[in-house]
C-alpha cells in the first residue's frame, strides 16, 4: 500500500489490519499506538495488548483508595490507578488472577474487583456454616468461629475464648473477563470452600472426599484444583457440575537424603524457615519449589523438583529453560521472546511467602524479589523507585487488558 507523504493514509488502514497490529503490541507500544489518531483509538477498543510480562501491583499504606503499578518494560515509571472506592481503603488483597483482585475489607466482606475497569463483584457473606464450622458476626461487628463439639464438656472455655480472627487459607481466584464467570476458593480448618457465579452462599467440599488437612499449597488452573500436601503428594480435583471430585493423586517416592542435603547448605545457627510451593507449568507438569530463608529473611535458597510420572518421584530440575515462575500464583510464564521478564527465574514476594507459613512480620519494600537460578541469587528490582513510596504490600501478576 502506498501511503501519502503526510501520513494521512495511516488513518485509513482497514480495521482487520489494525487489529492484527494491536494484538502484537505490548502494553507500552499499545498505549502509544492508540494515540496516533481517532481511527487507531477506535481500533484499539477492539483489541488488547499482548501482555505476558509480570507487573507489580503495590498497595500504599494508611488507607489509600488507589494502587500503584510497575511495568517491567519501563524501568522507572510507576502508574497510579485512583478513586478505587471506600472499600479499597481498608482492603487486603488475598489473590490475583489476570487483572482481577480477590479482596477482603476490615469487616471481612469479600469481593473481587478489576482496578483497571473499576468493576466490582460482591461475594457471599462469610457468615456461614461449613460442616462443623459455624461463623457468626458478633455484636461488636467481629467474626466468631465455633466448631461443633470442640468444647464439649467445657462450655465455659468457648465463652471465654471465642475466635475473632478468621484465617482464610490458600485463597485462589479464576474469572473469565468476557462472561464474568468466576470461581473463588479458600480453605478454613481443613474445609475447602468455594463460590461460583450465581451462588448466594459459600459451598464446601464434602469433608470425607476432600480433606485439606496437611495441605501445603493449592493452585487453580483450567477448572482444576491442585492440592500439594506435606507428604509431597499432589491431588487434582475438578468440578462435576457443582460437585468437586478427585480425578488424580500421586503416590510419591522421594529421596530423604537429597532433601537433607539441601537443608544442610544453610548453617543451623542462621536457618530461619523452610517453605514449599506447588507450581503447575504451562504444559501441565508439576513442580515442587522448596526454599530456605536464612539470616534476616533476605537470604534465599531455592531448589526445584519435577514430578517424574514414570516412577512417581520428584527429580531435581536444574533449569526452567525459557520459562519463569510466578511463585505467588503457582504458574510459569514464557520468557524466551519477551522483553522485561528474566528466563530461568522465580518472581515472588518474600513477605507473602512468610505470611503463608505463619512467619508474620511488618511488610517492607525490600520484600519484592526476582531469584535467578543461573546465578542462584535474589535481587530486588527497581529498588530506587520503592525508596520514595510507603507501601503495605505488593504482588507480581500478569495483567489482562482485554476489553469487554
Amino acid at each position: 500500500m502506498d501511503l501519502e507523504s503526510d501520513g494521512s493514509s495511516w488513518s485509513k488502514l482497514p480495521l482487520d489490519l489494525l487489529n492484527m497490529v494491536f494484538e502484537r503490541l505490548g502494553f507500552v507500544d499499545f498505549q502509544r499506538a492508540k494515540s496516533v489518531c481517532p481511527a487507531w483509538l477506535h481500533a484499539s477498543r477492539q483489541s488488547s495488548p499482548n501482555c505476558q510480562i509480570p507487573w507489580l501491583i503495590m498497595f500504599p499504606k494508611n488507607g489509600k483508595d488507589y494502587c500503584l503499578l510497575l511495568n517491567s518494560e519501563e524501568k522507572k515509571k510507576v502508574y497510579r490507578i485512583q478513586d478505587l472506592g471506600v472499600e479499597f481503603e481498608s482492603r487486603h488483597c488475598l489473590a490475583i488472577y489476570g487483572s482481577w483482585l480477590f479482596m477482603k475489607d476490615a469487616r471481612y466482606n469479600l469481593f473481587i474487583m478489576n482496578p483497571f475497569t473499576r468493576e466490582k463483584i460482591s461475594l457471599p457473606s462469610m457468615v456461614s456454616r461449613f460442616g462443623k464450622i459455624n461463623i457468626k458476626r458478633t455484636i461488636n461487628d467481629m467474626l466468631c468461629l465455633n466448631i461443633d463439639d470442640e468444647y464439649k464438656g467445657n462450655p465455659e472455655k468457648h465463652i471465654r475464648n471465642p475466635e475473632k480472627h478468621i484465617s482464610i487459607d490458600f485463597p485462589r481466584l479464576w474469572i473469565d473477563d468476557k462472561t464474568k464467570n468466576y470461581v473463588v476458593l479458600w480453605s478454613i480448618r481443613s474445609y475447602l470452600v468455594y463460590s461460583k457465579r450465581g451462588d448466594n452462599c459459600w459451598k464446601h467440599a464434602d469433608h470425607c472426599s476432600v480433606n485439606t488437612v496437611g495441605t501445603v499449597d493449592m493452585v487453580y488452573i483450567d477448572h482444576k484444583i491442585y492440592l500439594y500436601s506435606n507428604s509431597r503428594d499432589v491431588k487434582v480435583l475438578e468440578f462435576s457440575g457443582d460437585i468437586l471430585r478427585q480425578i488424580f493423586e500421586t503416590q510419591v517416592n522421594y529421596d530423604i537424603l537429597e532433601e537433607k542435603g539441601f537443608e544442610s547448605e544453610a548453617p543451623d545457627d542462621i536457618r530461619k524457615a523452610k517453605t514449599e510451593h506447588l507450581v503447575v507449568t504451562m504444559t501441565g507438569e508439576f513442580l515442587r519449589v522448596k526454599c530456605i530463608i536464612c539470616s534476616d529473611y533476605y537470604v534465599w535458597s531455592f531448589r526445584i523438583y519435577k514430578m517424574d510420572s514414570s516412577n512417581n518421584k520428584w527429580e531435581k530440575l536444574t533449569s526452567l529453560e525459557d520459562e519463569a515462575i510466578l511463585l505467588d500464583q503457582g504458574i510459569t510464564v514464557l520468557a524466551s521472546a519477551t522483553e522485561g521478564i528474566d528466563r530461568n527465574s522465580i518472581y515472588f514476594s518474600g513477605y507473602h511467602s512468610l505470611r503463608h507459613y505463619g512467619l508474620d512480620r511488618l511488610w517492607s519494600e525490600e520484600d519484592i524479589f526476582v531469584f535467578s537460578l543461573d546465578i542462584e541469587d535474589a535481587e530486588r528490582p527497581h529498588y530506587s523507585i520503592f525508596r520514595s513510596i510507603q507501601l503495605s504490600g505488593a504482588r507480581w501478576f500478569v495483567p489482562n487488558f482485554k476489553h469487554t
